[in-house]
C-alpha cells in the first residue's frame, strides 16, 4: 500500500491539531460587496475568506480524516453572519435532497449544520440546518442537559445549489437572531456538521468529535476577526388576526354555532443584546399540528406532550434542571404573557408569567397514580438564573428556580429549586438539585389544605465514546406538588443505574454496546414500587440503523398500596432506521411478557406494538404513520381485557418552496371486557379528529393559513359528541 504526500501531509496535520490535543481558529472577514444568497460563493468576497477543508470523521470511523473533501468559509457585515459552505461529492447522484417540513431536517439526509455559541462559555449553542433542497431547521442545544431542542425558530436563511461535482449553500444568520452579549466579543464559539448518508451513514466536523460524545461544545473551536458588530436592539411587532367558526353537535341535540374574530400580536424587544423582551396578547394557535394521541387506559399516571406554542419557546434551555420543574403545557389557555431573558458569558437568566384563563385539569400527584382538580382561570409565574463556572478543577453551573402558580379562589402552589452541574472532564458530569415547595388548597372541594414537601435528586455520568455509565438517586417526599410542572408521583425514593461498554467493528454493524440497566423505587414508608435489573444489547449499524434488545426478566412492580408486588417479566426490542427510497424512515418496538392490569391490580398478558413509518410515494409528498396497539389477557384463560390503540397520518403535500397542504387523521380506541371485572368499568372509549391546513409562509414574517378541523367522541353509551372548525389566520412581522 502506497501514500501520497497529500494523504501523509493531512495524516500529519491530523496528529498535530487533534491528536495532541491543539486546537484551532478560523479567521471571519468583512464583507466589502453584497452578498446575494444563491448557494454559488462566487462574490469576491468568499474568494478572500479563508478555507477550512480539514474536516473530521465522527460517524461511522472515529477521529480520523474525511475521505471526502468539505470547506467552509465566513464573512460578515453589519446586518449579519455568513457561512459559506461546500461539500464535494464523487457521485452527486445519490444526494439526498428530499422536501420535509421545517425542522425535520435529518442524518437521513445530506446536510449542513451550524453550532453558533454567542457567549463563548460553551454551555448553550444555537443551531442552523439547511439541507441539500433548501429545508431549514434551527433551535438550541444545552449542553448541561444534552439536550436538542428544535422549538426555537430563529430568523435566518440559507440557499443550497447541486454542482456537478456536489453541492453548496450560503447561509446568512442576521446579528438580532444570535444571542450576543455586550460588549459584543470578537470571536465566538462554533462547529460546522456535515451529514452524507449513504449505505452508511457519514458525518464529519470541524471539530474532533468522536461518535457518542458526551460533551459537544467542549471542542468547539474559536471564531475570529468579527469587530465592528452593531449594538444589537430592536422592536419586532407580529399581529395576527384569526377568524374561526365552529359547529358542536351532541348526539341528536340542536346543533349550536359560534363564530369568532380574534385579534393579538406577539412582541419582541432587544432593548440591549444581552435582554430579550417578550409578549403576546389573545395567542391563537389555530395552525399548530394536532397533539400526537398516546395511550393511557392502563396507566394512572399523568402524560406529558410536546409543547409546540411558539411563545412558550424562546429561553426553554433555560427552564432545564436535572429534575425538570417546568412543564409549560399546563398553561392550557392563555390570555397574554410576558417573558424577558438575560444572557451573558457569566450569567443566564429569564422570568416568566403568563396569566391562564382556565380549562383542563391541575394535576395532584400521588405515589400511586395521579387525581386532579378542576383548574380555574390562574397566574403561573417563574423565574430562574443559572451561574456558569470554569476553574482549573473543572467546569460547570449553578443555578436557582422559583414557581408560583395562584387560582382565583385562593389556591397557592409555591416551589423553589437550586441546582449546580459539575464536569471535572469533558467525559464526566455530576448533576445534584434540591427543591421545596409550599401549597395552600383553598378550594371547596379541598381535603388537602397546605402541605409541604421536598424534592433531592444526585445523578453522575462518564462517556468516553466507550464506556458508558450513569447512576441517579431521587427523593420526593409525599407532599411536594408544583403545579406548573407535570411531576405526576410523589412519595417515593429511587435509585437507578445503566452501563454499557461498546466494541468498534467494521461491517453493517459497527458499534455493538452489552449492557445492565437497573432500578429499585420504594415508597416513603418503605413498600416497593418497581424493582428491576436489565441486561441488554445495543447496536449501530449502516442506513443510520438502531437496534436494541432488552430481556426484562427480573422485573417486579407494584400497582396499589398495599397490593401484591407482581413478577412482570418481559423481551422488549426496538430497531430503527433509514432504509432509503420512498421508505426515508422505519422505527418498530416490540414488548411482550407479563403485564398488571392497573384497574384490578392483577396480573395479565402484555403485547405492545409502536411502528412509525415516514414514506414518501413523490418527491412533493410526505405521509408519515404512526401506530401504537396494547392489549392485555387474563393470564389463566385466553379471555381479553383491554385492548387500547391509536393511529395517526399526517400527510403534507409541497405545491412550492412556501406553499403546503397538510392533512392530519387520528384514532384512539380504548376497551375493557366488562366480563373480566367484579366492578363497572367503562367499556369503550372512542375519538376521532381530522384536520386539514393549507399554508403559505414567507420566512418568519408572513404567513397565511386556513384549515378545518373535524372530531368526535364517544365514551360508551353516552350521545357522540362532534365538533367542526373551520379557521383563516394571517400573521405578519413588522420591524421598527
Amino acid at each position: 500500500m502506497s501514500f501520497s504526500v497529500r494523504q501523509i501531509g493531512a495524516c500529519v496535520a491530523f496528529c498535530l491539531l487533534f491528536a495532541c490535543g491543539a486546537s484551532w481558529a478560523l479567521q471571519a472577514v468583512p464583507a466589502t460587496g453584497k452578498i446575494t444568497l444563491d448557494g454559488k460563493l462566487i462574490e469576491a468576497d468568499w474568494a478572500q475568506a479563508p478555507v477550512f477543508n480539514e474536516f473530521i470523521e465522527n460517524t461511522p470511523r472515529e477521529k480520523v480524516p474525511a475521505m471526502v473533501r468539505t470547506e467552509v468559509r465566513v464573512l460578515f457585515d453589519h446586518d449579519a453572519l455568513y457561512f459559506g459552505l461546500r461539500a464535494y461529492d464523487p457521485d452527486p447522484s445519490k444526494i439526498v435532497a428530499p422536501f420535509v417540513r421545517r425542522d425535520k431536517v435529518f442524518g437521513n439526509q445530506d446536510n449542513f449544520v451550524v453550532w453558533v455559541d454567542p457567549t463563548g462559555a460553551r454551555k448553550f449553542a444555537q443551531f442552523f440546518r439547511v439541507n441539500a433542497r433548501g429545508i431549514l431547521a434551527d433551535g438550541v442545544w444545552n449542553e448541561d442537559s444534552g439536550d436538542e431542542d428544535f422549538s426555537p425558530d430563529f430568523d435566518f436563511e440559507a440557499v443550497p445549489v447541486i454542482l456537478a461535482d456536489g453541492w453548496s449553500a450560503e447561509m446568512r444568520i442576521p446579528w438580532s437572531s444570535l444571542r450576543l452579549p455586550h460588549p459584543a466579543p470578537d470571536k465566538l464559539s462554533f462547529i460546522v456538521f456535515r451529514n452524507m448518508p449513504r449505505d452508511t451513514r457519514v458525518r464529519m466536523s470541524t471539530a474532533s468529535l468522536g461518535r457518542d460524545p458526551s460533551c459537544f461544545l467542549c471542542v468547539a473551536d474559536d471564531l475570529t476577526g468579527i469587530r465592528d458588530l452593531p449594538r444589537a436592539s430592536g422592536l419586532t411587532i407580529a399581529p395576527f388576526v384569526t377568524v374561526n367558526s365552529s359547529r358542536t353537535r351532541e348526539g341528536n341535540a340542536p346543533t349550536a354555532s359560534e363564530t369568532r374574530f380574534t385579534a393579538g400580536a406577539d412582541v419582541k424587544w432587544r432593548p440591549t443584546p444581552e435582554w430579550v423582551l417578550d409578549a403576546t396578547f389573545r395567542p391563537d394557535f389555530s395552525q399548530l399540528e394536532l397533539d400526537t394521541p398516546q395511550l393511557k387506559g392502563n396507566t394512572r399516571f399523568a402524560l406529558q406532550v410536546q409543547e409546540k406554542r411558539p411563545f412558550f419557546l424562546e429561553g426553554t434551555d433555560l427552564y432545564s434542571t436535572p429534575w425538570n420543574l417546568i412543564y409549560t403545557r399546563s398553561v392550557t389557555d392563555p390570555a397574554w404573557g410576558a417573558r424577558a431573558t438575560y444572557r451573558s458569558p457569566t450569567t443566564d437568566a429569564t422570568v416568566l408569567t403568563v396569566n391562564d384563563k382556565g380549562g383542563g385539569f391541575v394535576i395532584i400527584p400521588g405515589t400511586y397514580y395521579s387525581d386532579y382538580r378542576d383548574q380555574g382561570p390562574s397566574q403561573s409565574t417563574v423565574a430562574r438564573v443559572r451561574q456558569p463556572f470554569a476553574a482549573d478543577l473543572g467546569t460547570g453551573s449553578i443555578g436557582a428556580l422559583f414557581s408560583d402558580r395562584t387560582y382565583r379562589d385562593g389556591t397557592t402552589n409555591r416551589a423553589a429549586a437550586v441546582d449546580a452541574i459539575y464536569r471535572p472532564n469533558n467525559e464526566t458530569r455530576f448533576r445534584a438539585q434540591v427543591s421545596g415547595s409550599q401549597t395552600d388548597e383553598r378550594s371547596p372541594l379541598s381535603v388537602q389544605g397546605k402541605s409541604t414537601g421536598s424534592l433531592t435528586y444526585v445523578d453522575g455520568n462518564f462517556d468516553d465514546g466507550v464506556t458508558h455509565f450513569w447512576s441517579g438517586v431521587t427523593s420526593v417526599s409525599p407532599g411536594f406538588r408544583s403545579d406548573n410542572s407535570i411531576a405526576s408521583q410523589v412519595g417515593y425514593q429511587m435509585f437507578q443505574f445503566e452501563g454499557w461498554r461498546c466494541a468498534k467493528r467494521e461491517g453493517f454493524f459497527y458499534n455493538v454496546c452489552p449492557g445492565l440497566a437497573g432500578k429499585e423505587q420504594h415508597t416513603w414508608s418503605g413498600e416497593v414500587l418497581n424493582r428491576w435489573v436489565t441486561p441488554s444489547i445495543y447496536v449501530n449499524g449502516q442506513r443510520n440503523s438502531e437496534w436494541n434488545l432488552q430481556a426484562r426478566w427480573l422485573n417486579y412492580a407494584r400497582a396499589q398500596a398495599g397490593g401484591v408486588l407482581h413478577h412482570v417479566p418481559s423481551v422488549y426490542a426496538k430497531a430503527e432506521g433509514n432504509p432509503g427510497g420512498w421508505l426515508p424512515y422505519a422505527f418498530v418496538e416490540v414488548e411482550m411478557g407479563r403485564g398488571i392490569d392497573v384497574l384490578s391490580d392483577s396480573l395479565a398478558r402484555m403485547m405492545f406494538t409502536g411502528v412509525t413509518f415516514n414514506t414518501r410515494p413523490l418527491e412533493r409528498v410526505e405521509i408519515e404513520w404512526k401506530l401504537s396497539d396494547f392489549r392485555l389477557s387474563d393470564v389463566n384463560s385466553s379471555a381479553w381485557r383491554l385492548h387500547e390503540y391509536s393511529a395517526q397520518l399526517v400527510a403534507v403535500g409541497y405545491l412550492t418552496a412556501q406553499d403546503s397542504l397538510r392533512l392530519i387523521a387520528q384514532r384512539t380506541l380504548s376497551k375493557r371486557n366488562a366480563a373480566m371485572y367484579e366492578f363497572s368499568v367503562t367499556p369503550r372509549v372512542h375519538t376521532q379528529a381530522v384536520s386539514l391546513v393549507y399554508a403559505h409562509k414567507r420566512g418568519l414574517g408572513r404567513e397565511l393559513n386556513i384549515g378545518v378541523t373535524h372530531g368526535n367522541a364517544r365514551i360508551s353509551a353516552t350521545p357522540n359528541q362532534m365538533t367542526t372548525e373551520v379557521f383563516a389566520k394571517l400573521s405578519w412581522t413588522v420591524s421598527l
